[in-house]
């Protein structure tokens, strides 16, 4: 069974290595449509170690302005030039796995493709850098602890489909399958995002960004839109949960958060 993920990037290179790295130990390949990145991003993306699990690559230049719609679509065209039984739609910020220890992400939906199911629902756990910055190019689960489970309803993050299907992302901006009947496991994966690499990230990132008008006409990225400066400050640790080692996957589900914690703060 093929299966390929598909990442937008922009500057995104503090995250890639680790990204890519996991993806490849879990026998996932990957495509990418690059937003204009100059940060090495590209470069990385032809290293040795990284050039033979590449699927397919585009570039979309970037115009200063964060067009969400237009990547997806960009990344729709580049999985139709790709061969594969399985796609994943997956940021560079973020790592994917099942529940089961020691199970690949490659096996765990060779297993729900097995049972008859067509798209896997994704739970969004968001992990946060307060007892250390966020660690770049160590190959591996990024060693942060603290997190929170982010739920603002359920499904929210159909991330994996059968190709075969026909599904598209687009019109719920990448959260949601649409354009056809499908069936949905009943079990669901992990999705870590590693949103802010550290407290000044957080405030570059989301305080400086610029969205598209009209995708916020749509209410789309409104959650990081109105993020002020002052409400990106980090929780304190009491406030997350904590594995007691990274790897652990025995992530708390039982008390979802609405809201992210930017937004808790209004």
């Amino acid at each position: 069974m093929r299966i390929v993920a598909i990442l937008a990037v922009h500057e995104e290179r503090p995250y890639l290595y680790n990204c890519l790295s996991h993806l490849i130990e879990n026998g996932i390949e990957f495509a990418v449509v690059d937003n204009g990145s100059t940060d090495g991003s590209k470069e990385l993306l032809h290293d040795q170690a990284f050039a033979p699990h590449l699927a397919g690559y585009l570039h979309v230049p970037f115009t200063g302005t964060f067009y969400w719609e237009k990547i997806l679509r960009a990344q729709e065209q580049l999985l139709r030039t790709i061969e594969a039984d399985w796609h994943l739609l997956l940021a560079p910020d973020e790592i994917m796995h099942s529940y089961v220890p020691g199970e690949t992400l490659a096996d765990a939906i060779a297993r729900l493709d097995g049972e008859g199911h067509d798209v896997i629902n994704f739970d969004e756990f968001t992990f946060l850098p307060v007892d250390g910055d966020y660690v770049p190019d160590i190959g591996r689960i990024p060693p942060l602890r603290h997190y929170y489970f982010y739920e603002p309803k359920n499904p929210n993050q159909m991330r994996a489909w059968k190709k075969a299907t026909g599904l598209t992302n687009i019109p719920e901006a990448g959260h949601m399958m649409s354009g056809g009947e499908f069936r949905l496991a009943p079990e669901t994966f992990a999705l870590r995002h590693y949103i802010f690499r550290s407290q000044a990230h957080a405030l570059e990132k989301y305080a400086k960004r610029n969205f598209a008008q009209e995708e916020l006409a749509r209410k789309w990225h409104l959650v990081r839109a109105r993020s002020e400066a002052e409400h990106l400050k980090f929780p304190h640790a009491d406030e997350l949960h904590c594995l007691p080692s990274a790897e652990d996957r025995h992530l708390e589900r039982r008390y979802p958060w609405k809201r992210h914690y930017w937004e808790r703060k209004d």
